[in-house]
């Protein structure tokens, strides 16, 4: 029977219609949560190859299907949330809802100009065809478009949605399965009754990012077991290994590097796999919810296990260090120069230790880290436990295990003391700055022997009050800015990146605004022809920032004293946090 459908339009349709897809391969995870949401065992996914002709995408669940009055009320009732109608959880599966905006059915006309759908429900087929160019003639407006629907009768057997979505949008690169294959993963892959195939192969642990690994296990008795794990690139949801029976899922994932003290807890929650072994079968509580906890086989597999996975971590860990000492050798280097020579050799290997124990965080962090610990070690009496240790003779057991179990803790306790000078410095610099009185000179005083405040990769290289005679003598050339005698309120720092940075301080009550980027910027100009290709950044740094600022050159950035401090502050006390969990 062929009929006419309309788009029943919620109130809040113009807020969420306003929300977009990262990517094609995002836009069909929407479609698959619909799936998944009407209780679907399996979802197969179709995804055309390259240059082929009048190229589709056809998704097909075996759930619930919809009957037409359903596709009417519910499916075409816009931003109309599934859980305000139904609840939380599906009706068969009791699976928590993943579609809750009620607007999942429009990330196919991201992709596509067409999109059809086929459900099947009680008996009958219901075909719904949804064009993007009718909806645009229309001029989006929803309720007053026209939409063609059939229905037909079918077996009453039948269940479930097809979803072919017709027409690509040429703007757009062909989804890519092993991309696509990834983000399922990540939502799906821990779902035990709900299996994804995305041309013809199921979605298994080897389809996440990552290294993956595969092992065969045969115990002494005969009895055989597949290991498959991959290492993801940072911690995953669910991580663990799970036992799957006889295609079952049995249990929750463990974390079976739980107890190992030495791989980093980070590191641990990026291992993802799975132990198939079907000879468990006896072993497997009635309620198959778990494995029984004394069973031979089960402890005998689990060990060989354990023993795979930690030999494949270590691996992993070696490999990620190496590479983050590389990544943070210049900023090292940089900080280690301010202690003497015959100091840093031990003061590097301390660092490349302190790496191991924040593996894992962000740049930002390990920065603040490497910065404070270094000035922790300037410290007199931090070298003379050191020196203690270096004269110890090692057969004298006791006397060295003390001098080592004194040097950790002093080492703890320095850090955590240079931190939290730090953080009474900032206290200081909070009231200077909501002192009506402080003028730029002030603030740039207080912070050019600080730079760490402004981040930990900053060095001063020169100040406004020998500007002129630095550059001359650096370059042997006189500054012939337009303004000689006007030097500029700034100095110019060079990071870790090799780039210089020019800084320009206003007062603490004062607004930034375009034409303070437009002083900097000439500025700028004027140094560049001594540094000749150099790349400079510019900071620009006052009390607030004009409203009205939106779009910034990536070379520029505005950032307030306030800003500033807070980020500083951040820093400091997530450090001395992570130090008390030692």
């Amino acid at each position: 029977m062929n009929k006419k459908a309309f788009f029943k339009v919620d109130t809040k349709l113009a807020e969420l219609l306003g929300e977009t897809y990262r990517s094609t391969e995002d836009a069909i995870k929407e479609l698959i949560d619909n799936a998944y949401d009407a209780d679907s065992d399996k979802v197969e996914i179709s995804l055309p190859k390259e240059l082929t002709p009048d190229p589709n995408i056809i998704i097909s669940d075996n759930g619930s299907g919809m009957k037409e009055n359903e596709v009417r009320s519910e499916y075409l009732n816009v931003a109309n949330s599934r859980t305000s109608r139904k609840g939380d959880v599906t009706f068969k599966k009791k699976r928590k809802v993943k579609g809750r905006k009620g607007i999942g059915k429009f990330s196919g006309l991201m992709v596509a100009e067409i999109m059809v759908v086929e459900t099947y429900a009680n008996g009958t087929k219901t075909t719904l065809k949804i064009n993007k160019s009718e909806l645009a003639k229309g001029n989006y407006d929803l309720e007053k478009v026209p939409l063609p629907i059939e229905t037909e009768r079918c077996n009453k057997e039948k269940r479930g949605t097809t979803i072919t979505l017709i027409g690509l949008n040429q703007n757009l690169e062909f989804p890519n399965a092993t991309r696509l294959g990834q983000i399922l993963m990540w939502d799906y892959g821990r779902e035990p009754d709900f299996e994804l195939f995305i041309n013809g192969e199921k979605l298994g642990v080897e389809d996440l990012a990552g290294k993956t690994f595969e092992k065969k296990i045969t115990t002494k008795e005969g009895k055989k077991a597949i290991l498959k794990y991959t290492i993801t690139p940072k911690p995953i949801k669910q991580a663990g290994i799970v036992t799957r029976v006889n295609n079952k899922i049995i249990g929750r994932p463990q974390n079976l590097l739980k107890d190992d003290e030495i791989v980093p807890k980070k590191l641990k929650n990026r291992i993802y796999g799975e132990l198939i072994c079907d000879d468990l079968e006896d072993d497997v509580t009635a309620d198959h919810g778990a494995i029984i906890e004394n069973s031979k086989l089960y402890n005998s597999i689990i060990f060989e296990t354990t023993k795979s996975v930690k030999i494949s971590v270590d691996e992993v860990f070696a490999t990620d260090m190496k590479m983050a000492r590389a990544r943070y050798q210049r900023k090292i280097n940089k900080e280690l120069a301010k202690l003497p020579e015959y100091k840093q050799p031990f003061a590097k290997k301390a660092l490349y230790k302190t790496l191991e124990k924040f593996y894992g965080e962000t740049e930002e962090r390990i920065n603040t880290v490497i910065s404070v610990m270094v000035s922790a070690m300037e410290k007199d009496h931090y070298w003379d436990i050191v020196s203690n240790i270096q004269e110890t003779e090692n057969h004298d057991i006791e006397k060295f295990a003390s001098a080592l179990s004194e040097f950790g803790l002093l080492e703890m306790s320095i850090v955590t003391s240079q931190a939290i000078n730090r953080l009474r410095y900032l206290d200081e610099l909070s009231i200077l700055i909501h002192n009506s009185n402080t003028l730029e000179k002030d603030i740039h005083t207080a912070l050019e022997k600080s730079t760490w405040v402004l981040g930990e990769d900053y060095s001063v290289l020169f100040s406004d009050t020998n500007l002129k005679s630095a550059i001359s003598n650096l370059l042997d050339k006189k500054y012939k800015g337009k303004n000689p005698k006007k030097r500029p309120d700034l100095f110019l720092s060079r990071t870790t990146n090799k780039r210089l940075l020019l800084i320009e301080f206003k007062r603490p009550n004062f607004t930034l605004t375009r034409d303070t980027e437009s002083q900097a910027q000439r500025y700028m100009d004027e140094l560049g022809e001594y540094f000749g290709n150099q790349p400079i950044d510019i900071l620009l740094m006052g009390g607030k920032i004009d409203k009205t600022i939106r779009d910034v050159k990536d070379n520029i950035k505005y950032m307030t004293y306030l800003d500033c401090i807070s980020s500083a502050r951040n820093r400091l006390e997530w450090m001395i946090e992570e130090l008390k969990k030692e």
